[in-house]
């Protein structure tokens, strides 16, 4: 009893077209198992097996030329080496997007929460110093372009640190760096501004009254918007925060 199968049916099997597999044939990629009187290909369970590597390696975006060297040459000891590296870039391509996703979750919140002053309680976050100015001093697009920033940096809430006479651009970060805001609750006053000198002056005004440091976030939102509308949320810790 013939358990071979038609082009046709093993195309089907991986839900993709005759047409892909006889381009992996043409590549010396995959082979019939046998061509019956009738000229038509039929293909065993091995070819099955084969043609799943191959969709596997795909996936893992290796070329054409990568995978015949695959499937051709390799040993186990090159197989397992390929395995682990294509895992790593898995895996850093997987927290990528789960902080594309972690920022687009902030983002709807940001532009769907109407803003208003009132009182935040916080996590203990670590903040990684991006850069430091005196606050007489304005952010650039120069100091931009010195920082060599990639685009995943945006994807950020920025909070600034300031302190008496200076101020720090911040990002939120996992392990230990430069500050750490506390964990407790926070007074949030939103400022919003077409205008960059009205916007300073708020800024300024407020920071005056209140006792360093006090945090200012930057809410990323706005990159998600066609809005030239400045938006910043101001942190002022409460005395009752845990250190």
């Amino acid at each position: 009893m013939d358990e071979t199968i038609t082009i046709n049916q093993l195309a089907k099997i991986f839900d993709i077209s005759h047409h892909q597999i006889r381009y992996y044939e043409e590549k010396g990629l995959l082979f019939p198992s046998y061509t019956d009187n009738n000229r038509y290909r039929k293909y065993s369970l091995k070819e099955i097996y084969q043609l799943a590597q191959i969709l596997m390696l795909r996936d893992l975006n290796l070329s054409i030329a990568q995978i015949k060297d695959v499937v051709t040459t390799y040993k186990e000891n090159d197989y397992l080496s390929l395995l682990g590296e294509k895992s790593k870039e898995l895996s850093d391509e997987i927290n990528k997007l789960q902080k594309i996703k972690k920022a687009i979750d902030n983002h709807y919140v940001n532009i769907t929460n109407k803003k208003v002053s009132s009182t935040k309680y916080f996590k203990k976050n670590h903040l990684e110093k991006i850069i430091t100015l005196k606050t007489n001093e304005t952010l650039s697009a120069k100091d931009f372009l010195k920082l060599q920033l990639s685009t995943q940096f945006f994807y950020n809430d920025i909070i600034y640190v300031f302190e008496e006479d200076e101020y720090h651009m911040c990002i939120k970060t996992e392990h230990k760096a430069d500050f750490i805001m506390n964990e407790g609750k926070y007074s949030s006053i939103f400022i919003i501004s077409e205008n960059d000198d009205e916007f300073e002056e708020q800024i300024l005004s407020i920071i005056d009254k209140e006792k360093a440091p006090i945090y200012i976030m930057e809410l990323s939102s706005g990159i998600f918007t066609n809005s030239n509308i400045l938006e910043l949320e101001i942190l002022i810790p409460e005395k009752s925060n845990k250190n």
